[in-house]
């Protein structure tokens, strides 16, 4: 306040001054444009008196002998005129007269830069003469001659060949389109450089042109004569703002120039600004000064124009020593009326600066009350008070904001928004119904006492509610029973006077639900206009932050079926592991909650949180979505010759094969004459042989029994047994296959085979996309086999335990390898992070000795080390296992024992599975009768370890 009283005075006190100051600038202006225009006019002058002389001069040549000669020879003799006239006219820079037959005779008057020009000429040469004639091969031949002052040859003359043709000049072929004296506009000639204008006159039969170039010789004079100031800058520019002549330079010593490129001046600057399209300033700054600018057309001279530049300081030098004396006049005022200002001042600025305080304590979330002291002025007493008001508002909102947002369940949300919305009107009674498809379902009731209400769904097309729900704002209802529909008549009360309706929109304008509050008491329109307000911004961010939660909550279920649903394809994929990922997440998450609940033992800090339910949930139900690209029939290999079919039919075949062999050669043996019945036995024997050693081949496809070396050895005697095979193994076969087998050699049929073999065939190479480099950035650590898959006959009958090669069994385990990295392609957000580490750890180790990445335990979490026990306790008792039957719990439990004991799977976590009942809730819930065969765990416990609670 003092400072805007205080400026008032001043601004009235030097106002006189600043209007003073005013008038003696533009007088001081009208003075300097009046000199600019008189400068413009002098020099326009200078043009006309030389342009006269040279039109004159130009005449009287077009007429002399000179034009009507036809030999170089004869034209010489002219050159002493023509020399007595550049003579008598020191502007006229060259005499000249072009014929139509193209030949042109010039003099010239060897000045500086003439010289520069010709640099040939000799340095005692006072004119040149240029004689040009037309030759047939169309080049000009040009001869110099240089005479002295007494027209006497100085050096020899010299001859050049080149393209000349006076014909072709603008100022020749002005002349030809006109009657009597031409001119070009001034420019820069292209010999010397200087700055002047053409002149032509074409004789009265046509037969010759004449031509004069005008040195303005005296302008640069003019221009530094006509100088207002010191340090102001004057130039002559065409209309493509070269500079053709300035007050700066001599006219010998210029060159041809942009305006802009004219030196460091505010003359460049100006230029810099045309040559951007820019258009011409009034004023402009250079070198931390303001120039005045002024621009004119040169009268009679195209599109020439006459620039100046001068600083201010000079231009107002004499108007600025004025306003400095006259200064005293407001400065008097000043003193006398600021004292009165001050007092004023102080009495309006201490409630202001109390009202700034409080305003920037509200700024920093401060709402700490403090009295403010009464003022004298009724209007700023009512501002204090709203700023009161406004503090306990807005500190009022950002808390039930702050509760609104926290709130994470739905139901507690709603039970948030319409206490806070009961409490602002105040209401003792209140409803919140949502939409549920085409209605409004009740979701939330209160009574003053906190209890519930009985609400029941609304319908859309009540005409008490169509009226509310048509408006954003809040509609009053009159506590009339008979208007308020039947489904909300339980937040009516004895003494009710009023109900709002307030409808809960989303931007997009569609209706989310209505809420609805029962007052007791009744409020007067400006208190009714206030809360209203303040409950439709209440409405407007709780419509929010239900949307939000609810659209949160779908996300998350549409989630949750996602990820069923993939764990259900994988489970569906094979008819031999239906059910494991769905049985593991029940594990696992049991597991979990024991291990959340436990007061004691390694396992006492370890906590749950929603976050990590969730990040649980996820993980166990996607631990072996790698699968999804594992072959069905590796997984699902019942028996060590199974592919895609099992190959045991096709051995069975070969020995088919051979008995008959057998059968064929008995019987070709009698019929040689052999012994029949010696021959019978021996097929017999032959035959039966044959069907004990495929029962022993078939028996080793099983897998189910370890094979001994005296198993192998058999198996080997076996193999060697020889067939004949007559047809190609070729035919029939697809792309793909030929393919692969182009570059194994085809022997020549028949051929005798082994009866059981490892082809070439049957080693298929690892393509480099199946090849995990070492240093791969997941950290795998796995021992890679050569070949992708062997399918050799005696290869896979061989195996000692199980069904499957070690190429087969490597690409069950890369299933975690494709687990691992599916999850760590997918966005997880920041709460789910861990997610891929508790999915991709239940194959590994507390020993380090597990798969892909050898983790030892105390590089896994918890959750990590639980999804192991899960998955392995799983599998232990699933009964749809293609290669093993299901064990019961009395042969389970002593396993996962002694795979706790050994490094495998966590001790404390293991003891905790027992103790904490998890394996028999899961056998009651999964397992036949037949499998839950324990009842006490004591010989299962590890010795050693606390047992927990």
């Amino acid at each position: 306040m003092t400072t805007l009283i205080s400026a008032l005075v001043l601004l009235t006190a030097l106002a006189l001054g600043f209007f003073y100051y005013r008038a003696m600038q533009e007088q001081l202006l009208s003075a300097q444009d009046k000199l600019f225009q008189a400068t413009s006019a002098q020099i326009t002058g200078n043009i006309a008196e030389n342009s006269a002389r040279a039109a004159t001069t130009t005449e009287l040549l077009a007429n002399s002998g000179l034009a009507y000669s036809y030999s170089m020879e004869e034209r010489v003799n002219y050159t002493g005129q023509l020399v007595a006239a550049l003579k008598s006219n020191p502007a006229l820079q060259a005499l000249y007269v072009g014929y139509p037959n193209g030949d042109f005779f010039l003099v010239r008057r060897l000045d500086d830069a003439a010289r520069k020009a010709l640099p040939d000429a000799r340095a005692d040469a006072d004119w040149a003469v240029q004689m040009v004639s037309q030759q047939p091969d169309g080049l000009a031949e040009q001869r110099f001659s240089f005479i002295n002052k007494q027209l006497q040859p100085v050096q020899p003359e010299l001859l050049m060949r080149r393209p000349y043709d006076p014909r072709q000049r603008p100022w020749y072929q002005l002349a030809e389109t006109r009657h009597g004296a031409v001119s070009t506009q001034p420019y820069r000639f292209s010999t010397t450089g200087l700055v002047g204008l053409t002149f032509a006159h074409q004789n009265d039969d046509q037969s010759a042109i004449a031509g004069a170039d005008i040195r303005l010789l005296t302008l640069g004079d003019i221009l530094r004569r006509n100088l207002p100031s010191p340090s102001a800058h004057m130039a002559i520019i065409n209309q493509n703002h070269d500079v053709l002549v300035s007050s700066d330079s001599h006219e010998a010593d210029l060159q041809p120039q942009a305006l802009a490129e004219s030196g460091d001046s505010a003359l460049a600057t100006l230029g810099a600004l045309w040559a951007h399209g820019k258009p011409v300033p009034a004023t402009l700054e250079w070198q931390g000064q303001t120039w005045h600018v002024a621009v004119s057309m040169l009268p009679g001279s195209g599109r020439h124009q006459l620039v100046m530049v001068m600083p201010h300081s000079e231009l107002f030098a004499s108007g600025q020593q004025i306003a400095a004396r006259a200064a005293w006049i407001p400065l008097f005022i000043l003193v006398l009326m600021l004292p009165l200002g001050w007092g004023l001042s102080r009495l309006l600025s201490q409630p202001l600066r109390q009202l700034v305080l409080a305003s920037e304590r509200i700024r920093s979330m401060d709402f700490s009350h403090r009295e403010l002291a009464p003022t004298p002025v009724r209007e700023l007493n009512e501002l204090m008070a709203a700023s009161e008001e406004m503090k306990v508002t807005i500190r009022d909102f950002i808390g039930l904001s702050h509760s609104i947002v926290a709130e994470n369940a739905l139901e507690q949300l709603l039970h948030t928004v319409l206490q806070s919305a009961m409490r602002a009107l105040p209401a003792q009674r209140g409803g919140l119904w949502l939409m549920d498809e085409h209605r409004l379902a009740p979701s939330c009731s209160l009574d003053e006492a906190g209890k519930p209400l009985l609400l029941g769904p609304l319908p859309l097309d009540e005409s008490v509610l169509a009226t509310a729900l048509a408006s954003n704002d809040a509609q009053q209802l009159a506590a009339n029973p008979a208007l308020v529909p039947v489904e909300m008549r339980s937040l009516l009360g004895a003494d009710t006077q009023q109900l709002v309706l307030l409808p809960l929109r989303l931007e997009s304008k569609a209706l989310l639900g209505l809420l609805v509050l029962s007052s007791d008491q009744a409020m007067d329109s400006s208190g009714t206009a206030h809360r209203s307000h303040y409950l439709k911004a209440l409405a407007g961010f709780a419509s929010i932050a239900i949307d939000n939660r609810r659209l949160a909550s779908a996300l998350q279920q549409l989630m949750k079926s996602l990820v069923e649903l993939i764990a259900g394809a994988i489970d569906a994929k094979s008819p031999y592991t239906g059910g494991h990922c769905q049985r593991v997440p029940a594990l696992a998450q049991a597991l979990a909650e024991a291990a959340h609940q436990t007061k004691d033992g390694a396992l006492a800090g370890f906590q749950l949180n929603a976050d990590d339910r969730e990040a649980l949930y996820i993980a166990s139900w996607l631990h072996d979505c790698g699968k999804v690209t594992t072959p069905e029939y590796v997984v699902d290999k019942a028996t060590k010759l199974e592919t895609l079919y099992d190959r045991i039919h096709e051995i069975r075949m070969r020995f088919e094969l051979l008995k008959r062999d057998a059968e064929v050669a008995c019987w070709q043996g009698i019929a040689a004459g052999g012994d029949r019945a010696v021959l019978q036995r021996h097929c017999a024997e032959e035959q039966a042989l044959l069907d004990e050693e495929f029962a022993f081949v078939a028996h080793c496809n099983q897998g189910s029994e370890f094979m001994s070396d005296e198993d192998l050895a058999r198996l080997q005697a076996i193999a060697r047994r020889r067939w004949t095979r007559t047809l190609d193994d070729r035919l029939g076969l697809g792309p793909m296959e030929l393919a692969r087998l182009a570059a194994i050699p085809q022997p020549a049929l028949p051929v005798s085979e082994p009866l059981l073999a490892d082809k070439a065939e049957h080693l298929i190479p690892r393509p480099d996309a199946e090849t995990m480099p070492p240093d791969n950035r997941w950290g795998f650590k796995l021992q890679e086999p050569l070949l992708l898959y062997h399918k050799g006959e005696l290869n896979n009958l061989s195996i000692r335990r199980g069904t499957l090669t070690e190429e087969e069994r490597y690409k069950i385990n890369a299933h975690m390898i494709e687990t691992i990295e599916m999850l760590s392609a997918l966005p997880f957000p920041g709460h789910l992070a861990q997610v891929p580490e508790i999915a991709c750890g239940h194959h590994e180790r507390m020993d380090g000795n597990g798969y892909p990445r050898r983790l030892k335990g105390s590089e896994m979490s918890v959750l990590a080390r639980i999804m192991a026990i899960a998955d392995v306790f799983e599998a232990l008792t699933a009964a749809d296992r293609p290669y093993k039957p299901a064990k019961p719990l009395s042969e389970a439990l002593p396993i996962m024992r002694q795979m706790a004991e050994s490094g495998h799977l966590d001790p404390e976590l293991y003891m905790l599975f027992l103790h904490s009942g998890v394996w028999r809730s899961y056998a009651e819930h999964y397992l036949g009768q037949e499998q839950a065969d324990v009842i006490d765990i004591k010989s299962y416990l590890i010795q050693g370890i606390k047992q927990h609670h």
